[in-house]
């Protein structure tokens, strides 16, 4: 009889709960990485006889959904050992473990999980080594862990408050980073010496590390992101094989200890955005000593950025041989910079800016090197031969005497040279028009950026801002070193080219940009915020396939910009915002089909006439027409964005298989040798979108939608949600721009699903931070740094649109009455409880007596919709409720 199931990392699909029905006496299962969906909460006669036998249960990374086992379930697996239902969508909360004597291991991270963490788990009831509960929503505190088994405790990214746990027992290895635990870290005084690997970064914790206890065998140390204060310990002293220390963006004051330039363990130590003084501890006869030995450590990154520190850059510095990353920004440091620097062979990543060093650069500094900035200070002489890749940008402002060699970019890279090129034809009438065109859409951007702060100020107001400092990025001294974004603004405004060859060589991309954390939160409040009411001056773009972005900014940047420079990039807000030609000879890469329905080669694709549609949050779109007339969406993706290659293809096969005539479907992708060459490849479909048949009014290019007509669409987009449901895929960006409407009966059609799939965690937080600024977020994923898309989240933001559907006013507007100044969702719920739901009703479908039932009814779902996470209801009631509206 069959024992063992490892069908792991296919292609695999099928309802779990069906799948467990029929399996008798197997011991060990593994289907985890397939597409398997359905809840747990199975009937318990249906999962009896597989109960009596299994050990190890392996369903990670699959697309289940619904609530977990029921209690008198789990009771029935007493044999079990190994429970791993992680990266799925399962919610509501977990039942009593208490009955499994023989778990060892329970990892359920990346769900949709909330309530408390069942004591037993950790009060040592059940005999567990690993538990991982991080990526829920669990709330309560966990005041002591009495378990003598539990080696693995990983709790992170939920929203656990109250102290730090008393006691760890035999824990080494401790997660319990980005929740709102608060209290004094004194407590860590008591804890055992077991612990190997500590994370607590991005909590609330206070006080100083003057009392830590002896860890032998500690190996990380994050504290990052809190609110510590007073002395930097010599944590080598009582921790002396330490690999990782992460305490930036605290409040620590004093000098640095040397100690952490003697270690021969470590290997990383960022200080940065503190209150550090005095200079950096390289010289001395000890640290000198032990910095020329052979023995001397493994340090490959050191970040002392954004503090005070004083005196010069020691030339020891040289000795550190394997240093890749150097970030001394934002101090005070002066005198020359070492020639000892150029030893430093594997350096990729140096920041020196805004500081006061003097004198020259440093000729033949690293070829390694990709991100480089010595802005802000006092340089001169000219410029070493192997930094003149590097933009104007990376030494100015500041440095009033470097010598820029002649061709060197003066305000942007080399590229621009291209850019020109494609545009020396350009008339002088062509020239004047554009100026005046980036002058209107500059003071236009300026009004928006009033009216966001004016929102922005508002949502303070009222604590409902939901931008978290994590998110955000907190601190707004941070320093990063980090590789740049690839939004990018220049120094001209004409505008682009509306038909081009779809190659490389005349691709217009949008590139980086680089600010602080709270200039990133200006940034997304104005480009997402206001962008709904910016139209584009571009006659070749499609608004149906806009994802209302502004192509332009007055914004300033201050001095204290992180690290902005690379290669032919330029990171600055100084001046209006122009596209750039990116420029390999063609694409070369691999394309590959999700269906056998088109086909097409690489040489078709870059040769085949192409039209800038605009620059949405994923990337930037245009539309290429083959050789034989069928029309794509090419969506040209950020560098940054996506998975890598392997879990990339995984990923959008899923998507790919989603086969809907409401569906845009996703054909094909193109996978580029570069990073900044990751292709998504759709339909072209001509229509426009939800927003714009709403809210377009200048001039009235649509006809006002009727009630029944938007309860079509509402019906429509529920039923799209439906299906994607039932598959276990959340749509992930759901708002009107993304849902179309195909004449002539404006049949609705969702476009842009699912896309979270193929994103990097941080690519995924900027699209949560999109739909927060434009109206469409879930709050419960404004509570975590690190949100992942729901199917309540989908629920939530259909509720909004119903909202608009029936209102016809935007998310974003701010909207003043009575009760002062509020959003739409608020509006909506004080007018239903005051009585006057039906003033909210847009008067074009408003008037007369006609469908009033119908509207209060579709109000009423809105409401519910937006209901906390707990008491909201699942599509399929949506969907029904909908349904059977009468008019």
């Amino acid at each position: 009889q069959l024992r063992v199931l490892d069908l792991h990392n296919n292609a695999l699909r099928g309802d779990i709960g069906e799948l467990l029905s029929e399996l008798r006496n197997v011991e060990h299962i593994d289907l985890s990485y397939n597409e398997f969906y359905g809840g747990l909460s199975v009937p318990v006669e249906n999962v009896s006889s597989l109960a009596n036998t299994i050990r190890h249960v392996n369903l990670s990374h699959n697309q289940l959904n619904g609530g977990f086992l029921k209690e008198e379930a789990i009771g029935l697996f007493k044999n079990l050992q190994l429970l791993d239902l992680g990266d799925n969508s399962i919610s509501g909360q977990l039942p009593s473990f208490g009955s499994l004597p023989g778990l060892r291991v329970l990892k359920l991270g990346k769900n949709q999980l909330f309530g408390p963490v069942p004591v037993e788990l950790v009060e040592g009831f059940v005999p567990l080594e690993e538990l991982d509960l991080s990526h829920n929503g669990f709330t309560g505190s966990i005041r002591v862990i009495n378990s003598t088994t539990l080696k693995v405790l990983k709790l992170s990214s939920n929203q656990l408050s109250g102290d730090l746990p008393s006691s760890l027992r035999s824990c080494e290895m401790v997660d319990l980073s980005n929740n709102m635990i608060s209290g004094d870290v004194s407590v860590m005084s008591n804890w055992e010496a077991t612990l190997v690997d500590l994370d607590l970064s991005s909590n609330k914790l206070s006080g100083s590390l003057s009392n830590l206890p002896h860890f032998a065998d500690l190996n990380t140390f994050n504290l990052r992101n809190n609110s510590l204060v007073g002395a930097l310990p010599s944590l080598l002293d009582t921790s002396p094989i330490l690999s990782v220390v992460e305490l930036s963006l605290n409040q620590l004051s004093g000098h640095i200890p040397g100690s952490f330039f003697t270690s021969t363990t470590l290997k990383s130590l960022n200080l940065s955005g503190n209150h550090l003084t005095g200079p950096i501890p390289l010289q001395g006869s000890r640290v000198s000593e032990l910095l020329v030995m052979s023995t001397y450590p493994q340090m490959e990154s050191l970040d002392l950025s954004n503090n005070s520190l004083t005196g010069g850059l020691p030339s020891e510095i040289g000795n550190i041989a394997r240093l890749k990353l150097l970030n001394l920004a934002g101090n005070e440091l002066l005198g020359q910079l070492p020639s000892e620097l150029s030893k430093l062979s594997d350096l990729e990543y140096l920041d020196l800016s805004r500081n006061n060093f003097k004198g020259k650069i440093p000729d033949k500094l690293s070829n390694s090197l990709s991100a480089f900035n010595v802005s802000n200070n006092d340089l001169s002489g000219p410029i070493p031969e192997n930094l003149r890749g590097f933009p104007r940008s990376a030494f100015s402002p500041g440095n009033s005497l470097l010598i820029f060699p002649k061709g060197m970019p003066a305000t942007g890279s080399s590229q621009d040279h291209t850019l020109d090129h494609v545009r020396h034809h350009s008339s002088k009438g062509s020239i004047r028009v554009a100026i005046i065109v980036a002058s209107v859409v500059a003071a236009v951007m300026i009004v928006f950026v009033f009216l966001a702060f004016h929102r922005a100020q508002l949502k303070d107001i009222h604590g409902r801002c939901g931008f978290s400092d994590t998110t955000t990025g907190g601190n707004a001294k941070s320093g990063g070193l980090a590789r740049p974004s690839r939004f990018k603004f220049h120094s001209t405004a004409q505008a682009p080219q509306t038909s081009l060859s779809f190659s490389n060589d005349h691709l217009l991309t949008s590139n980086s940009r680089s600010v602080s954390g709270q200039q990133e939160f200006a940034a997304e409040i104005v480009e997402h915020g206001a962008a709904e009411r910016v139209t584009t001056s571009s006659a070749s773009v499609n608004p149906s396939l806009l994802d209302n972005e502004p192509v332009s900014s007055g914004r300033k940047s201050s001095p204290g910009s992180p690290l902005a420079s690379s290669p032919h990039v330029i990171e600055t807000f100084e001046q209006p915002v122009t596209l750039d030609v990116y420029s390999p000879d063609r694409l070369a890469g691999e394309l590959f089909f999700l269906d056998t329905s088109l086909s097409f080669t690489i040489e078709e694709l870059s040769r085949a006439p192409a039209e800038v549609l605009g620059r949405g949050s994923h990337g930037t779109l245009y539309k290429a027409t083959l050789r034989n007339g069928h029309m794509l969406t090419v969506k040209w993706l950020r560098v940054g964005l996506v998975k890598h290659k392997k879990e990339f293809a995984k990923e959008v096969k899923k998507i790919g298989s989603v086969r809907h005539s409401d569906f845009v479907p996703v054909r094909a992708y193109y996978w580029g040798p570069r990073e900044q060459e990751r292709l998504l490849l759709s339909d072209y479909i001509q229509c426009d979108n939800l927003a714009l048949h709403l809210y377009e009014t200048t001039p009235r290019r649509y006809h006002p939608l009727s009630f029944s007509q938007r309860l079509k669409v509402a019906v429509e987009v529920a039923e799209c949600l439906l299906h994607l449901h039932d598959r276990g895929l959340p749509h992930g960006n759901l708002k009107p721009t993304n849902i179309l409407l195909a004449d002539p009966d404006y049949h609705a059609c969702l476009t842009d699903y699912c896309l979270h799939r193929l994103m990097t965690p941080t690519g995924i937080a900027e699209q949560i931070l999109n739909l927060g600024a434009l109206g469409y977020r879930a709050p419960e994923l404004a509570s975590t740094s690190k949100p992942v898309p729901s199917f309540k989240a989908d629920v939530y933001a259909l509720g909004v649109i119903l909202m608009e559907l029936l209102t016809r006013r935007s998310a974003g507007d701010i909207i003043s009455g009575q009760s002062g100044a509020v959003d739409l969702t608020d509006w909506v719920r004080l007018c239903d409880q005051e009585g006057r739901g039906m003033d909210c009703i847009d008067r074009d479908i408003a008037s007369g007596e006609e469908h009033t039932k119908a509207m209060d009814d579709m109000l009423a779902i809105s409401l519910r919709c937006i209901l906390p996470v707990n008491e909201r209801p699942n599509i399929r009631q949506v969907y029904e409720d909908l349904c059977s509206i009468s008019l």
